[in-house]
């Protein structure tokens, strides 16, 4: 259902379509219905047509208008079918005349209650808004939306270039049922200002390319960290190659027995122990600043807690240098059994 906003000095009342009538009208304001009418945004009149109605044709809905009439309470208290003759009391006609104009009181005109706003006049230098000068509007209740103090600015400023209002942060202001009326702009401490509308379209391109950049080094980063994990895989491929044949011979003969030499032994068991606990790897973990098997999952969280660096070649950021190598568990517990018994 369609409705409007009237108000009149501090009333101020929503009304739907169907009692835009000047007897309601009257009756909540209380002004005379020979009297009633209202005015726009724009403060252009507006009567309501022979039957008493305004057409919505002439009506924007969730508009404000101002309503103006003649006050019920200033009117004159003497109906209309009033005989001055009819109780004279023997007095000249002329003091009859006399005391009859001066019992009616003359109508007082009623004056709208304006506000002031101060707005800052920016301009664009090196791509961000600086403020030069400041203005200082007066507007009225029916004024007071993004078109009225627009107006207002352009007025001031004896211009014919387009402005558009922005906060502080150069975001525009939008014509919206929360910024229409005076409770919004005369709070003089939420900061509006007049941008030349070119210079605004120029910050919302320069916006759009600096959230551009942002998206592209954050792409940067996420390559060079997938370029490192693959660096590091390609480094770990000839431990995965030895890794694999143990694999294969723990499962074609789990009872044969491998003889190494004492030289070989020490190397194997070197390179597959556990840097932090020195005993058979399990779960391996592998860094890539190193590129290097570095021990247990278990132990290497439990590094993590206590330092940033990496165990084996001490670079920093341990903590997301790691890489988990699974599938390897059987062929890790055979040379455990083999070499630490």
């Amino acid at each position: 259902m369609d409705s409007y906003v009237l108000f009149k000095g501090t009333k101020r009342l929503t009304l739907k379509e169907e009692d835009m009538t000047t007897e309601k009208i009257s009756r909540i304001f209380q002004v005379h219905c020979t009297s009633l009418y209202i005015t726009d945004d724009s403060n252009v009149a507006i009567f309501p047509g022979n039957d008493g109605r305004f057409s919505t044709m002439d009506l924007l809905v969730r508009g404000h208008y101002e309503v103006h009439g003649e006050a019920m309470e200033e009117s004159s208290s003497v109906p209309a079918s009033y005989n001055p003759t009819r109780f004279s009391f023997h007095r000249p006609q002329s003091a009859a005349g006399a005391s009859t104009s001066s019992a009616r009181p003359s109508p007082r005109v009623t004056v709208a209650k304006t506000f002031q706003r101060t707005i800052f006049i920016a301009e664009l230098v090196d791509g961000r808004l600086e403020t030069s000068k400041t203005l200082t509007v007066r507007f009225s209740e029916f004024e007071a939306s993004v078109v009225g103090i627009t107006r207002k600015v352009n007025e001031a400023l004896e211009q014919e270039e387009l402005i558009i209002l922005t906060d502080g942060q150069g975001n525009k202001i939008l014509e919206t049922e929360g910024t229409r009326g005076s409770a919004f702009w005369k709070q003089n401490a939420r900061k509006v200002l007049a941008v030349r509308e070119e210079d605004f379209l120029q910050l919302q391109g320069s916006k759009k390319r600096k959230l551009s950049r942002r998206d592209d080094n954050g792409l940067d980063a996420v390559y060079d960290q997938i370029e490192e994990v693959i660096l590091a895989a390609q480094g770990l491929r000839e431990v995965s190659t030895t890794i694999r044949e143990l694999t294969e011979l723990a499962n074609s003969n789990r009872s044969t027995a491998v003889s190494l030499r004492a030289a070989d032994a020490a190397a194997v068991k070197d390179a597959f122990a556990c840097v932090v606990c020195k005993g058979p790897v399990v779960e391996p973990i592998v860094a890539t600043c190193c590129q290097s098997l570095i021990g247990c999952l278990t132990c290497a969280e439990e590094w993590k807690k206590n330092s940033a660096f990496c165990p084996k070649c001490r670079a920093d950021e341990f903590g997301i240098n790691t890489v988990r190598v699974t599938g390897l568990s059987d062929a890790l517990a055979a040379l455990g059994n083999a070499l630490w018994q």
